[in-house]
């Protein structure tokens, strides 16, 4: 059945027709679509959703859309199992000659086979499939038909159950291979029974089936079949043929071989691809809505990290820059040390009182200097540690919110945790703010008590809080210039904070989600075509 259909108006006119050729350029959006939307964050139902993105993207990619770009390609039929069941055995006995390894030892099947007849191979030039597998010309292969030996479905490797997964999205037909041992493995018949509700043609081979076992397994494995749906497909028998080693004989395959040449002969190829094709697409809507709720979803959650660490940081921050706008950093031990020195007779007490110094004091410049930055040293260090305590605080705070969301962050909230620099934070706040404080400070002009670096000191002394500090600074008609001291103090506390606030953001900037209206639009264009 091709994949053209007539849509009728409601005058009863035909309004629109979908050709492969639209059909196509549509599915060649979707992929990109696909291409573009990622599932990054581990949360509740996004491996499920990560796995039915990645189905749905080899679907179109690797199956639907090649045939719909390119009329007469052959049909993919992937030979898939369990382990010991016997494919790659099989697979070469269909080719008549060793392409695939067999062997005792599992898992055998590592790199997938592609075998194709050498008037196929030109027609696989650029098809998907050859990213999942090595491609194999033999003469032995059925014209018109491209044969996969796929890893086993229960690998002891997850990377071979992965790409056996792929090839079975990526066929046209799957051959499930089994055998009297094997046949009633689980994991094989969700397979199966999944395969079926996608839409996919399947076929089943029972493989070394001796004479004893023949009737009571045949029976069984036909209701089986039944139980998941596919009681009309195909059942075939490959007879026992004892211990041997390399090819079946060619009577022991000629069931299946003669079955995949009616396929190629009588074009049941293209007609499985049009079956499985517009099996797929009522469903293809619906997936893509998924998707696109769960991308938006994840965009949703990136952005409510995004503001769990705003809210985290909102009370060290305020606490910081309350403290600087008071001028609580004075306080303690900065104050007492002033005390000492503006006491009578200290190294401080002219500037203290507002008496300009004698001429024997005016030679004391060194000292005062050396008072004064005492005194600012001790603002220092309570900036200094109450920095370290916020910059601290605000990182343990943002490790809490996001280790209670939803999603599991332990490697998002070790990368943040590993960009936060407390000690260059710090240091680079305190070197700004001591920047600030020169800038204040130029064109202060000379003054008896103190020179320049005393005059920054008694600033900065000033603007952390220390009261006699805030009295002095008037003598060198500074005294508005504490306020803004402390405004940028608190700038640069913010800064601090900022940057561990940055480190991270950019966790969350390097989360690559996607964008899910496309999805969503894509959704919308299948509504006419289904």
């Amino acid at each position: 059945m091709p994949l053209t259909r007539e849509f009728s108006g409601e005058n009863g006119e035909v309004n629109a027709r979908t050709t492969n050729r639209e059909l196509a350029n549509l599915v060649e959006r979707t992929v990109s679509a696909l291409e573009n939307a990622q599932l990054p964050l581990e949360m509740p139902g996004s491996i499920q959703l990560a796995e039915s993105r990645a189905q749905l993207f080899t679907q179109l990619k690797t199956r639907i859309l090649p045939h719909l770009q390119t009329a007469g390609l052959p049909a993919v039929v992937v030979l898939g199992g369990s382990s010991g069941a016997g494919k790659s055995t099989l697979f070469n006995s269909l080719l008549r000659e060793e392409v695939s390894p067999a062997s005792v030892l599992r898992p055998t099947t590592r790199m997938p086979l592609i075998a194709a007849h050498p008037s196929d191979a030109d027609s696989l030039e650029g098809h998907g499939l050859l990213d999942m597998g090595k491609l194999a010309v033999a003469e032995g292969a059925v014209p018109g038909i491209i044969l996969v030996d796929a890893p086993d479905l229960d690998s002891v490797e997850a990377a071979n159950r992965e790409l056996a997964r792929r090839l079975l999205d990526a066929a046209d037909l799957w051959v499930f291979v089994t055998t009297a041992a094997r046949y009633g493995d689980a994991q094989a018949w969700h397979t199966l029974g999944d395969a079926h509700r996608r839409g996919m043609s399947t076929a089943v081979v029972l493989n070394r089936v001796s004479d004893m076992a023949r009737e009571t397994v045949w029976t069984d494995l036909v209701a089986r079949m039944a139980d998941v749906g596919i009681g009309d497909d195909p059942l075939m028998l490959v007879p026992d043929a004892g211990p041997h080693e390399g090819l079946l004989s060619a009577q022991s395959v000629a069931e299946v071989r003669a079955w995949l040449k009616e396929i190629a002969a009588s074009h049941k190829g293209a007609e499985l691809v049009d079956r499985t094709t517009q099996a797929m697409l009522p469903q293809l809507r619906r997936q893509l809505l998924e998707l696109s709720e769960a991308v938006e979803m994840q965009a949703n959650s990136v952005r409510d990290l995004g503001d769990k660490i705003r809210l985290a940081a909102t009370q060290p921050l305020s606490k910081l820059t309350t403290n600087a706008k008071m001028g609580r950093y004075g306080q303690g031990a900065p104050t007492t040390s002033w005390l000492s020195f503006a006491s009578s007779g200290g190294a401080l007490a002219s500037l203290a009182n507002g008496e300009q110094p004698g001429i024997l004091r005016r030679r004391q410049l060194k000292a005062r200097d050396a008072a004064m930055e005492a005194v600012f040293d001790g603002v220092l260090n309570a900036i200094q540690v109450g920095l370290t305590q916020g910059v601290l605080t605000t990182d343990a705070a943002i490790q809490t919110a996001w280790r209670q969301d939803i999603v599991e962050t332990s490697a998002y909230r070790a990368r943040g945790h590993a960009g936060v620099d407390v000690a260059a934070l710090v240091d680079e706040a305190m070197q700004a703010w001591a920047g600030d404080l020169a800038t204040l400070t130029e064109g202060a002009g000379s003054n008896p008590w103190l020179r320049e670096a005393g005059v920054l000191a008694l600033l900065g002394s000033a603007a952390g809080g220390v009261a006699g500090a805030e009295q002095a600074v008037k003598h060198l008609k500074m005294g508005q210039t504490v306020r803004t001291a402390r405004e940028k103090l608190s700038d640069r506390l913010t800064q601090a904070i900022e940057g561990v606030m940055a480190s991270y953001q950019a966790v969350l900037d390097g989360i690559d989600v996607g964008d899910g209206r496309q999805l969503r639009l894509r959704a919308s264009e299948y509504m006419d075509r289904i």
